[in-house]
Order: C-alpha cells, then structure tokens, then sequence
C-alpha cells in the first residue's frame, strides 16, 4: 500500500489531482479501510534518517541523545552561595569536603548529591520568659510564659525573669549535623532555637538559684547575665551544636505579678529602714567624734602637764645639784645663806614684828612697827588705808626744830 508523497502523509491527492489517495480519505473506491500505522512508522523513520547527515545509525542517536541529557544532569549540579552563607555538599547524603565560600561551585546534582546553605554571618535571637517582642525593657508589649519565667531562688523566693539569647552559627558541621530531632517532626531551625532557648533557661535557673532574690532584683542584674551567657556556651559544646552565644540579657527581673504591690511594700520598708540606719549612723559618728576629739584634748593636757612637772623636778634637781657644788665649795658661807633665805621665806609674810630687848633699851616698845609696815605694804600695792587710819608726818613739838 502506498501514496504519492506530493500530497504527503496528512494530505490527500483528492479527485485524481496529480496523485494517489490519502489513506484518511474515503473517496470512491477506497472501502472505507483504516490507515496503515506501520507504514506511517516507517515512513517517520525515514525522515529522521534524512535529517541526520551522515546516515547514522540508532545507535548512535541514542548515545547522543544520552550525552545531551547527561550534560545537562551534570550542569544542573552548578550552584551559588550568597553573601554571609557557607555552601555544604553532601554526596549520598553523607558531608563531603569543606564549607564553600560566596561564589559560583558544583556538586553532585540529584539524586547523588544535595547543597546546603546557612547563613553564618545571621544573628539569631531566643526569648526566655515570654514572647512577641525583642526588646521589653523599651515598653514594648508582649506576652509572658510563666512556665519559663518563674525561677526560684536561693533564699527560696520565686522571681520573675524574662531574658534574650543572642547567638550565630560558629561551626556549620556541628550545627548541621551533630543535632537532630528524634521524632523528625521538627523544622531545623526551629530545633536549633530551641536548643538555644533550653540550654539558656537551665543556664539562668541555675544561676539564680545559687543567688539570693534581693541581689537578683537590684545589683546582679548583668552579673547574672554574664555568667548565664558563660554557662550556656558550655552547655551548647557539650552537644556539639556549632552555635556561639554572643549575648545573654537579662530583659526584666522582677516580683510575680501576684505579689508586686506587697513586694513593692517590702522594698518601701526596707529603704525606711536604711534611711533610719544611715541617720543613727550619722549620729553616732558625730557623738563618736566629739567624745574622740575631748578625749584627745584631755590626752594632750595631761601629756603637757606631765612635761611641766618632769621640767620643774628636772629644774630643781638641777639647782640642788648646784647648790650643792657651792657648798661643798664653801660650807659655811652656803650654810649661812641658805639659813637666811629660808628665814627670808617664812618671816617675810608674817604680819607681826619680833623686838629683840637684849640689846638694851634703845628701842621704844609702844611705836607701832606692824601698822606702818600695813601701811606701807597697802601704799605700795595701791590701796586705800582703812578708816581711822592716817599717816601723819611728825609734827614739830612746841615749835622747836
């Protein structure tokens, strides 16, 4: 069975025009047979056999064919890496070779081989406590999760603590491979958030309960946030997780909402109590220095009261001691001396007058010696003599010289 090929395969010569029927026509004669799908077969493998130059053979369109395809599997194996991420290659799933860098690589295609990429410039962030915002100490709003911020202390006070965990991917094998969900139900980076977030809560919890609640509430707010930073990143290397944890900050530490306003009380007495012990303080220092200071002052008046008297028993010893050269010198002229000053010292304040009438009668007993050695004595200070005293000079008697 055949046709003129003028009117081609799909065309029909029609009408006895310069050629044979088509086999879809169904002019007269043709008995209505159905095409020949052999004969079409064949005819289409003729015309890709004129299309090739060369007359190659199946075969080797087939291996052409197998070439392209193959080329192309293999291009589709050309991958980027981005900025700030690391390229991983995996070959049957297994990590192969070091982390690539920003650029244009090549790996495997699949199914042999994969290409991960994460961001290891990315700062990732964990709330503790509570959740919807970064940055509670700005006022922001944002809801508390009790189960995570209530800790207890150790003075076994409960405190309230929400905290953020700041970290970065250090090592993209460890983070990639060394952690893993056991149920596989988990997206990964969820899973490293939450490893980050559990070894940071235990890491707090441990801290503040080695503290007490007034040091955690008032001055060991960034202590704790240090140490609790310290403690998860040993925490996180002990999984291997390849994460660092460049911050941990305390975000609010506080009394439980259901007690604040005792609490609030609590820390209003204190300060009463602190202000009443400064003012005692003060007191007492000031009363403390003045009885310092006297006490003092009585130290250095007895101590210049001691050298007076060591300089004075120093002084006499002294003037014995020449006394007592000038007498050995002279005994009886020093004898003599000595007699009369003493004598000099005890009469020389006595207010009576001793007459010595062995000598004769030379002296008149009734002049009276004691009242003009008075009058002298007061003249001589400057005071007035006493009334019905006067001192006369001795008048002329009848007027002889």
């Amino acid at each position: 069975m055949s046709w003129n090929n003028q009117g081609g395969p799909w065309g029909g010569g029609g009408g006895g025009q310069g050629g044979g029927p088509s086999p879809w026509s169904r002019g007269p004669g043709s008995g209505g047979q159905p095409p020949d799908f052999e004969e079409m077969l064949r005819r289409g493998q003729d015309r890709m056999k004129n299309m090739i130059p060369g007359g190659m053979g199946p075969g080797r369109v087939g291996a052409i064919l197998v070439g392209v395809a193959a080329a192309l599997w293999l291009a589709s194996g050309i991958y980027i890496v981005n900025p700030g991420e690391r390229g991983v290659p995996l070959v049957f799933g297994q990590y192969s070779g070091d982390p690539t860098l920003p650029g244009l690589h090549w790996n495997w295609p699949a199914p042999i081989g994969s290409v991960m990429t994460p961001n290891v410039e990315a700062r990732n962030a964990v709330e503790i406590g509570f959740r919807g915002s970064l940055n509670r100490s700005a006022g922001s709003s944002g809801s508390n999760i009790e189960e995570e911020s209530l800790m207890l202390t150790g003075d076994e006070n409960i405190v309230q603590v929400e905290a953020v965990a700041q970290w970065y991917i250090d090592d993209v094998e460890k983070y990639l491979f060394e952690i893993r969900d056991p149920n596989e139900n988990i997206d990964a980076e969820a899973l490293k958030n939450e490893t980050v977030k559990n070894a940071a809560e235990a890491a707090i919890r441990e801290i503040i309960g080695q503290s007490s609640f007034e040091y955690v509430i008032t001055q060991g707010r960034q202590t704790i946030g240090e140490q609790a930073g310290q403690l998860t990143q040993r925490i996180l290397d002990s999984y291997n997780s390849g994460i660092r944890i460049y911050e941990l900050s305390l975000q609010r530490v506080d009394a439980p909402t259901e007690v604040i306003d005792a609490f609030r009380d609590v820390q209003k007495a204190k300060a009463d109590r602190e202000s009443t012990v400064n003012e005692a303080q003060a007191y007492f220092n000031q009363v403390t220095q003045e009885a310092e200071g006297q006490a003092s002052q009585l130290v250095r008046q007895a101590e210049a009261y001691r050298q007076e008297k060591i300089a004075n028993a120093q002084g006499d010893a002294q003037r014995f001691i020449s006394i007592y050269d000038q007498y050995k010198l002279s005994p009886d002229v020093t004898s003599r001396r000595l007699y009369l000053e003493a004598l000099e010292g005890i009469m020389g304040s006595m207010n009576k007058v001793l007459i010595d009438t062995s000598g004769g009668e030379g002296a008149v007993p009734y002049l009276p010696l004691d009242q003009l050695l008075k009058n002298r004595t007061q003249h001589e200070s400057g005071a007035v003599p006493a009334t019905g005293t006067q001192m006369t000079p001795n008048a002329p008697s009848g007027g002889s010289n």
